[in-house]
């Protein structure tokens, strides 16, 4: 693989990180020997935004692959849940992931390949996909803010889940996934906040402690993903308030980079740029602070985001596959540039 140069991650490392994907592709399981399949897939689809056609391939291909086990696993879910229609296979590195969490990683795989490159089956089987991950959440598409099961899934799981919604609300034109996203977040913002002190939480099932990177970065996402889906710009508001505080709870002021919980209460400072079995936080609060310089207009966010990519281009550079959503930042980071 390619060094990074000027210490930033290589231009050159999306392509050859596609093309180590395809030589590490299962093409029994569809699965991708060495990288988080989830971040993986999605990694793919944005090369597909830039004409990549090798990555739509991959992409499609491995969402595609689902044994005969697997299919009728999901026809007998679709079944008893009455979700219709069977979605393509999951990828294989939800599995390890809690249920919500892993439909929720599901869904958004399959919303993604239907902005990439929409066709009737694959809108059929994406909004399977999103119907079973509500469905996962205890949640229904008209009340899911009154559900009782609605604070099992953690913060981070529960913001994936809104930004999944907001977009399949704009791919599918489906107003009722707009209203459940949109009530999700205003929840989400009521209850996922420590009384005493105002800061964000993450709640799951039992679970109740100060929030983590992924509960922020992902929260910031839904936030980011409901302000096209509504029109309404007060998520934009709420998603730079819940920036700032992640900014002054999480980011590493000598090196760069946000810790992946706050120090405090027996906890001990880490800093983890990989994906391991999902995405990683400091990939996608990249991804946000470049919507948030796009949508502000402050360059500071752009700035933010470049310090992130120069914290970890190093470790980028010696095990791309094992920051895949990193990568994908630095792509979006690289095709942006010109515009910023």
């Amino acid at each position: 693989m390619t060094p990074p140069a000027s210490g930033m991650p290589s231009a050159s490392l999306p392509a050859e990180a596609r093309a180590a994907l395809a030589a590490r592709a299962d093409p029994a399981t569809g699965r991708f020997a060495g990288a988080s399949s989830i971040a993986a897939l999605l990694f793919l689809l944005d090369r597909a935004r830039d004409g990549d056609e090798e990555a739509v391939r991959l992409a499609l291909g491995a969402l595609r692959r689902t044994s005969d086990d697997e299919r009728g696993a999901i026809h007998s879910r679709a079944a008893r849940g009455g979700l219709g229609a069977a979605p393509l296979a999951p990828p294989s590195s939800v599995e390890t992931l809690p249920s919500g969490c892993a439909a929720a990683a599901e869904a958004a795989v399959h919303v993604e390949a239907v902005e990439v490159k929409g066709d009737d089956g694959l809108e059929k089987t994406a909004r399977a996909a999103v119907d079973a991950a509500l469905s996962a959440f205890g949640w229904n598409a008209e009340e899911p803010a009154r559900s009782s099961s609605l604070e099992v899934e953690g913060t981070d799981a529960h913001g994936l889940m809104i930004a999944t919604l907001a977009r399949a609300s704009l791919s599918f034109d489906a107003p009722g996934y707009r209203e459940a996203a949109s009530r999700a977040g205003e929840r989400a913002l009521e209850h996922r906040v420590d009384a005493e002190w105002g800061t964000l939480l993450h709640l799951g099932g039992e679970a109740k402690w100060a929030a983590g990177l992924g509960d922020y970065a992902l929260l910031v996402r839904g936030l980011l993903e409901l302000l096209p889906a509504t029109g309404e710009k007060g998520w934009l508001h709420e998603a730079v308030r819940l920036q700032g505080e992640q900014e002054e709870r999480l980011w590493d002021v000598r090196d760069g980079g946000y810790f992946e919980s706050p120090e405090g209460a027996g906890r001990t400072a880490r800093k983890d740029g990989s994906d391991g079995s999902f995405l990683s936080g400091n990939g996608i609060s990249t991804l946000n602070l470049i919507d948030l310089s796009r949508l502000t207009g402050e360059r500071s966010y752009r700035d933010r985001a470049e310090g992130v990519l120069r914290a970890f281009a190093p470790e980028i550079a010696q095990a791309p596959l094992a920051h895949l959503t990193l990568l994908r930042a630095a792509q979006r980071f690289e095709r942006t540039s010109s515009a910023a």
